[in-house]
């Protein structure tokens, strides 16, 4: 416990460690309030008047004006919803010639509830969204949810014809969902965009801070010092492991709880009831609300960084130069970026890759979003289950590979 102590204290003494973990800290408060600052919505006055609310006002209006349709999303309600949506639209002729303060005050506000229904009632050939004129609110009263389910199913046999096996997983999956659904109006997909791109930045400083645990000693000699000493091979190098992923897990738990508390202060906890689905598509898989996709991207994000900084801990244990090791790590975390880009979806070294659930497109919330299956043979599996499994086993690997690099190292 004496040399796990002494070597915390080593690494947080380091002044570029300090300088790395206090950016950490402040970018947690700022990419927490930048989705905050970009909310607006047009608020209509007594007067006839229009009112451009932003930020905190925006956010504070919108649950007053979206609480209305607080509650199970039930398929009368969304009838209903589109009833009151064709009513408005036929009395003007056209979306597009409805005044301003009208749409504001009965169209937009019943918008979340609706939304739906132009992927639901989409085309089950090419996609193609329903026209809300078009649907009928009897047919919604009596098949709403049977009309997602099919249309998830239409969706799979466009996106994965050759493997019936993913159609099964999604068919099943999404049957197991608990409806009807939550809508709680609130937290906006931009929110959870900055818990993932946090997540990357939390990524690149801490393995600016792992790249050198051994790689710095090997440079300055230090090294040659130590594997001399009584505990100076395995038990040190076991300690070094243990000491670097204490500080990151702390630092990771750290950052995130203060930007997630930041987030749900300014835009409120009733809306982390709302169902996933409600959020982004209404045929997503995922059987959650948002309060439990913040548990599940937070445990995701750590595991996936872990994976990651275990990785560069195998590196500097391998390599000398710490800038070596620096790049090689970061050229490994971006990789799964640049793979899933260049080939238009996800594939295998995308989805297995240490850094698989970090990033942009391919991040782990996107793979909760996308229908993003890979296959061996005829047996298909969920993108996110393999980002996953993956990284929890890429975890213990890379760490007993840092300590065998550096028993090694020893020796030689």
């Amino acid at each position: 416990m004496r040399l796990y102590s002494l070597e915390i204290k080593r690494v947080l003494k380091a002044k570029r460690t300090l300088i790395l973990l206090a950016i950490a800290l402040i970018m947690s408060i700022v990419m927490a309030y930048l989705p905050v600052m970009f909310e607006s919505i047009n608020r209509p006055n007594a007067d006839g008047t229009i009112t451009e609310l932003d930020g905190i006002e925006a956010i504070r209006f919108k649950r007053l004006y979206y609480s209305k349709v607080y509650g199970e999303v039930t398929p009368q309600k969304v009838a209903d919803a589109l009833q009151s949506y064709q009513s408005i639209v036929t009395e003007y002729g056209s979306l597009n010639d409805v005044p301003l303060d009208i749409y504001i005050e009965h169209i937009l506000a019943i918008r979340p509830l609706v939304k739906g229904l132009t992927e639901a009632f989409g085309d089950p050939v090419t996609g193609i969204a329903a026209d809300l004129m078009e649907i009928d609110p009897e047919e919604v009263v009596q098949s709403y949810y049977e009309k997602c389910a099919a249309h998830l199913n239409d969706v799979m046999k466009n996106e994965q014809k050759d493997y019936p096996t993913a159609w099964q997983h999604a068919n099943k999956k999404y049957a197991e969902l608990e409806k009807p659904f939550q809508l709680y109006y609130g937290i906006s997909r931009d929110a959870f965009d900055y818990v993932e791109l946090y997540i990357l930045v939390l990524s690149i400083l801490c393995i600016a801070v792992a790249a050198p645990v051994f790689a710095g000693e090997y440079q300055t000699g230090s090294d040659s010092i130590l594997r001399c000493t009584k505990y100076g091979h395995t038990r040190l190098a076991i300690t070094k492991v243990a000491a670097s992923s204490s500080i990151f897990v702390v630092v990771f738990v750290l950052g995130m709880t203060i930007h997630l508390l930041i987030s749900d202060l300014a835009f409120g906890t009733d809306c982390l009831k709302s169902s996933f689905q409600m959020l982004f598509s209404i045929i997503n898989l995922p059987n959650f609300n948002l309060g439990q996709l913040q548990v599940i991207l937070v445990l995701a994000g750590l595991l996936s960084l872990l994976a990651s900084i275990s990785f560069t801990l195998f590196l500097s244990a391998k390599f000398k130069d710490s800038l070596t090791v620096l790049l090689i790590s970061l050229v490994v975390l971006l990789m799964p970026t640049f793979v899933y880009s260049a080939f238009a979806g996800a594939t295998w070294v995308s989805s297995v890759l240490p850094s698989a659930g970090i990033g942009m497109q391919n991040n782990f919330l996107y793979q909760l979003i996308n229908f993003n299956y890979l296959h061996i043979g005829e047996v298909s599996f969920w993108t996110p289950y393999i980002i996953l499994l993956a990284a929890a086993v890429e975890v213990p690997a890379f760490l007993f590979l840092a300590v065998h690099s550096y028993c090694k190292h020893q020796v030689a």
